[in-house]
């Protein structure tokens, strides 16, 4: 289940002490009893206003970001009215809450790093306990004391979040050079002697041409920061998404031009490359007063070796841009397909229903070599989803084949690493039947694997597409698989090609009634791989494939052939491209993605037919192999159920052969005054026909309303019968026995 979190970000609110006028209306004449609203007044507004739509909604916050500038011009309040705010209205916990200081929140001429820059940061935030940034002068060094007060975690470290103070610098009087410094004090009394205001006047005005609004971070910052996120523990699955809080900005987020020294962080290349070598995935920054989210590409070496990261900044209120006050940050789709919601939530005015602004949403990942998030690709263009995590890989291709690639072309590419073992890859999220765990879901995917591998198959009547028959038997004499080991022994060939269309046997004249499989050619490409090994990649095309339920059995398929391959010739399975020119969800039941179990035992296990008819007959249930066949025959009749719950336009498997072989099997052995099992073995030879017929209709939503009722009653049936001759407490008692 994917995770999500939602913060609220604040930012530059310049309320410093109490009593901060904000004019919202046009007020041409004073009018008594009509006092001017504060600024702090219109906050506590929509905090409260905030708190009522977050109840209303059923949300809660998982944290507090405000990035800076609660003061003005460094005059002291504004932290305090900040906090009492937030803890009042919203009620989250003072360590849930991040907090940096802007360039207006340090007094100014204050050394950098000195106690006095920090004091009103410090006393508010710092000793609440909320999340602060490592500060220049106050934490030690080279030594993180505390790395948890620098930081916010999620419960599943899914996210993290991490606080950079770029305001050591801000407004500090700059050193000026000799003989400048000596007579620097005496300016003033020198230009206007005797007269004291303007001599004052001067003196403010000089200060103000030394003094400096820099923007930066400390080496020692950096490399504090480093360590911290490098000690940040990881989740379980997946990748972490980290954040990091700062408030000025990493390039304009306007096209509004600032005409100052130090408009930009001075050493933002340094800061640039802290982010990439973290793998911090978002930023957030306030300062600018505009509101913006856009990605930015920070490279290294070549322009091959990029990383995105989300940008966003924030605005603030003022008179006449009042819709974007504060706003909720959503994250979603935690860890493998994460995105952000940003939902700006403007001032309220008192009586007035809240306007709700169309959120903005931004896709962390990349799908394509053209991220449909920052280029327009044309419609219909090929998506591309490629990783090495499996879980990861799957819930990007699942995502993207429900949006942008839905009916289109999506190409998925998967570097599994080798566990050189012999399990079959597998999604963690894939839900396979009856819930199996462990070993056991080993056990369906590879019996599943396996049966669609066969050169045989009694049912290939039925399902003449049968991908090992069309593989290994192609024409009926043509094993490709063994051809493809040849040329793969001899060099690195690209005609290591198979086809599972035949023309001659699938194609008709018109194309009507044709019916073959949507696995169409697979090629397998030698490469020289690390170490000096040699490994196979796999390139399969389909028709159209469905990534709900198909494509990862399509990829333990291709898995199963790399090493049947690799185990010939010495080497090591290798990459697995898929090709979908038309890429769907239908969300199947895993009973579609093969035929049913009990049509299977007649490939794969006819035993289990014997043992199954033996148990029902003798109402007894003997050793293990006994016991299985009841479990797996129950598995059965969930999946022949589930097949009846909805109609899918692309046909459903339906069991047939084991139905008719199984109540052949109870009747040879049924005792003649047995009137209940007699009642089981006709229930099973009536489920056949009438699936027999549905299969061989035209498998419309018609056929399928008359099809489905009839089914279930005799599968209701069947389960009753069942369970009156097979108690499950009696099975699930053998099971743990043996």
């Amino acid at each position: 289940m994917p995770d999500r979190a939602t913060f609220l970000h604040i930012t530059d609110a310049h309320v410093s002490a109490s009593g901060v006028p904000f004019e919202r209306d046009d007020r041409k004449v004073d009018v008594p009893g009509m006092p001017v609203g504060t600024r702090e007044e219109a906050l506590d507004l929509l905090f409260r206003r905030l708190a009522e739509r977050l109840t209303r909604d059923g949300r809660t916050l998982d944290g507090v970001i405000f990035s800076g500038d609660a003061q003005s011009k460094g005059a002291a309040g504004g932290h305090e009215i900040v906090f009492k705010m937030i803890a009042d209205h919203l009620g989250i916990a003072a360590d849930r809450i991040i907090s940096v200081p802007g360039n207006h929140d340090v007094p100014r001429d204050s050394d950098p790093g000195s106690d006095k820059r920090y004091e009103n940061f410090a006393k508010v935030w710092r000793d609440a306990g909320c999340i602060v940034p490592w500060l220049d002068g106050l934490d030690a060094w080279p030594a993180i004391v505390n790395p948890d007060r620098h930081r916010l975690i999620a419960a599943n470290r899914n996210w993290a979040v991490f606080p950079i103070n770029t305001s050591n610098w801000s407004h500090v009087t700059s050193v000026l050079p000799e003989p400048l410094r000596t007579y620097w004090d005496t300016i003033p009394d020198a230009l206007a002697p005797g007269d004291v205001a303007v001599a004052s006047q001067l003196r403010s005005q000089l200060q103000g041409l030394a003094r400096y609004d820099m923007a930066r971070v400390s080496e020692h910052q950096l490399e504090a920061l480093r360590t911290i996120v490098a000690s940040t523990p990881r989740p379980d699955h997946g990748r972490q998404l980290r954040i990091a809080v700062m408030h000025h900005h990493l390039r304009s987020p306007s096209l509004r031009e600032e005409l100052k020294p130090f408009a930009d962080v001075s050493n933002l290349e340094q800061v640039r490359a802290f982010l990439r070598g973290s793998g911090i995935g978002v930023v957030i920054h306030g300062h600018k007063h505009e509101h913006a989210a856009y990605f930015d590409h920070i490279y290294a070496g070549d322009d091959r070796d990029m990383h995105r990261v989300l940008v966003l900044s924030g605005a603030t209120f003022e008179v006449g841009r009042e819709t974007d006050a504060v706003r909720l940050i959503t994250l979603d789709g935690l860890p493998h397909t994460p995105e952000v919601k940003i939902e700006a939530i403007p001032l309220p005015r008192s009586g007035a229903e809240d306007l709700r602004q169309t959120a903005i949403v931004r896709r962390l990942w990349t799908t394509s070599v053209r991220p449909a998030d920052t280029v327009v690709v044309s419609p219909g263009a090929p998506v591309i989803v490629e990783g090495s995590d499996l879980d990861e890989v799957y819930a990007r291709a699942l995502g993207i084949a429900q949006t942008n690639a839905k009916r289109g072309t999506l190409i998925v590419h998967l570097d599994l690493p080798d566990d050189e073992g012999r399990t079959l890859p597998l999604p963690t999220a894939y839900a396979v039947p009856d819930d199996l765990q462990g070993d056991e879901r080993q056990t369906w995917l590879r019996e599943l694997v396996e049966w669609w591998q066969l050169d045989r198959s009694q049912l290939e009547p039925r399902i003449p597409y049968l991908h090992g028959a069309r593989l290994r038997r192609y024409g009926g004499k043509i094993n490709q698989i063994e051809r493809i080991i040849a040329l793969l022994k001899a060099k690195p060939s690209t005609r290591a090609v198979a086809v599972l269309v035949d023309p001659f046997r699938d194609f008709a004249p018109t194309g009507a009634g044709e019916e073959f499989a949507s696995f169409c050619l697979v090629e397998f490409r030698r490469r020289d791989a690390d170490a000096g090994r040699i490994a196979v990649d796999a390139i399969a095309f389909y028709r159209a494939q469905e990534f709900e339920r198909w494509w990862p059995i399509n990829i333990a398929e291709l898995r199963f052939l790399q090493r049947e391959i690799c185990d010939e010739l010495g080497y090591r399975p290798g990459r697995i491209t898929t090709i979908a020119a038309d890429a769907r969800t239908i969300s199947r039941s895993p009973t579609q993605v093969a035929m049913p179990i009990v049509d299977r035992w007649l490939d794969q296990a006819p035993e289990r037919l014997h043992l199954l008819a033996d148990a029902l007959a003798h109402k007894a249930v003997q050793g293990a192999a006994q016991a299985s066949a009841v479990r797996e025959w129950r598995r059965s009749l969930a999946e022949l159920r589930t097949a009846t719950n909805g109609f899918n336009s692309d046909g459903i498997p339906v069991a047939i052969e084991g139905l008719l072989t199984l109540a052949a099997y109870i009747k040879a052995t049924a005792a003649v005054e047995d009137e209940e099992l007699s009642i089981l073995a006709r229930n099973l030879s009536d489920l056949a026909r009438v699936n027999e017929t549905f299969e061989h209709s035209t498998l419309s939503r018609a056929s399928f309303s008359r099809w489905s009722p009839v089914a279930q009653s005799l599968v209701a049936t069947l389960e009753r019968l069942t369970d009156a001759r097979l108690p499950k407490a009696a099975s699930e008692e053998l099971k743990a026995t043996t």
